[in-house]
């Protein structure tokens, strides 16, 4: 039987039942569900609880995703499985960038539906390398999560651990990652508070003269220290972050 693990830690019941039922509707697979309760904060970050996720899971396939994710159609599961067994050193996700210097505009890389109002996120219509992928779903065959983990030390908030584990993999030799086109709804938006550049700085010190500049879905920060004392400055007097 092909396994699939769905990994995603919630603190709304509801948003989780209505992502499971959606899944429960999928074909040709066979879904662990590991559900990870944080309603009461157990875990301090992401990377903490989906690490431990991680190791729970039994499945050839791992699909880290938010609890507000809706499947569309009943093979998207099937669809992500088999593209994981094709591709076993490729982490992908439904949404991602280049870096700037392959695309200085930073055009987000997506064929899934996204926002409250279910709008269209169509920019590509085959897989395609990227960087960075978005953290609403990353999916991957588990041979990758023994060359690759969640930075708990450096990730040790809620944003930016999807992005550190495609750094991380764009660094391993065989290893690349890629946005995949994908019949989802992510139902919320992305938000980028204090905490999300606090933890955009620390990955800007952890791959210094690793890359020039990292590249996400929320923005850009240097490597560069100098640089990026700039940057942070800039935002602090434009926008108060």
């Amino acid at each position: 039987m092909k396994n699939i693990s769905l990994i995603s830690v919630y603190n709304s019941k509801e948003k989780l039942q209505e992502m499971i039922d959606s899944a429960n509707i999928q074909t040709g697979v066979n879904i662990d569900y590991v559900s990870i309760d944080n309603s009461t904060n157990r875990f301090s970050s992401a990377s903490q609880a989906l690490n431990y996720g991680a190791k729970k899971a039994v499945g050839e396939v791992i699909v880290f995703l938010h609890q507000d994710i809706e499947f569309l159609d009943e093979n998207q599961l099937l669809n992500i499985y088999e593209f994981a067994m094709n591709n076993k050193s490729v982490i992908f996700g439904s949404a991602g960038v280049k870096s700037k210097e392959e695309d200085p505009s930073g055009t987000i890389l997506s064929g899934m539906y996204g926002g409250p109002d279910k709008s269209k996120m169509e920019t590509i219509d085959k897989p395609t390398k990227c960087l960075t992928l978005d953290e609403c779903l990353i999916a991957c065959h588990r041979d990758c999560l023994d060359k690759v983990s969640f930075d708990e030390v450096v990730c040790d908030g809620w944003h930016l651990y999807g992005a550190d584990l495609c750094l991380q993999a764009n660094l391993v030799n065989g290893m690349s990652v890629m946005v995949v086109p994908m019949n989802i709804w992510h139902k919320s938006n992305g938000n980028a508070d204090k905490s999300y550049f606090a933890t955009q700085n620390k990955l800007g010190k952890k791959y210094k003269n690793k890359y020039k500049i990292i590249n996400t879905t929320n923005g850009f920060v240097y490597t560069n220290a100098i640089r990026r004392c700039l940057l942070s400055a800039y935002r602090k007097i434009r926008y108060g972050i």
